[in-house]
């Protein structure tokens, strides 16, 4: 077992912080759609209460109590979601009045993998193992600037969200961009890990 990068490849630390950025990036991802998705329903149920709101004012017996019993359903959870919200940071900072443990995690989230990113950098200057010997000059530029793009929006990511969310929503377009550009090198990166798999590729950070 070896701890530090070498002639035998990748070390412990430098596969446990590739392993963990994988994983805070995974978690990162579900939080925020996790996010969305209550936001959206969220917004769903506020619609679906100005709908019954105009709806009783041509409704008579039955079918205007069970109107009026929806709205006042509807509300009430709006209400009870909207005080779950008490902390100032997570009501009006994140304008989200849903689940509050989603939003501060995601913040979290975001803050560990801007860490890691840091780490993995400090790292990455005490020397990177040699080339694999199947990978050829072309493979080697796309491994490399794949690798590059990735670690720069380990920064970008999480500072362009945190501007986003203490500045304004004039940072949206790049955190939208800097998503982009991740996926894509992801995707690059995955490739070919995959086209270069028999020749033990993805055993090198395992």
């Amino acid at each position: 077992m070896q701890w530090r990068n070498g002639p035998h490849g990748y070390g412990v630390v430098a596969k446990a912080l590739h392993w963990l950025t994988v994983m805070a990036l995974a978690a990162q991802f579900f939080v925020g759609y996790a996010m969305e998705a209550d936001e959206t329903a969220f917004a769903a149920d506020e619609a679906r209460v100005e709908q019954l709101k105009e709806r009783v004012k041509d409704l008579d017996g039955d079918p205007l109590d069970a109107a009026r019993d929806e709205m006042d359903r509807l509300e009430d959870a709006l209400d009870a979601r909207a005080d779950e919200a008490e902390d100032e940071f997570v009501a009006d900072a994140l304008t989200r009045p849903t689940d509050p443990s989603l939003p501060l995690a995601h913040v979290a989230l975001g803050l560990l993998i801007l860490g890691l990113g840091v780490v993995r950098l400090l790292w990455r200057r005490a020397g990177l193992p040699p080339w694999a010997e199947h990978l050829g000059p072309t493979s080697r530029r796309i491994a490399g600037a794949t690798e590059k793009v990735l670690l720069a929006t380990l920064f970008v990511v999480p500072v362009s969200g945190l501007l986003l969310l203490w500045a304004g929503n004039g940072w949206l377009a790049l955190h939208i961009a800097a998503h982009v550009a991740f996926f894509m090198a992801l995707a690059v990166h995955v490739a070919l890990m995959l086209v270069h798999a028999r020749h033990g590729q993805l055993r090198r950070m395992l």
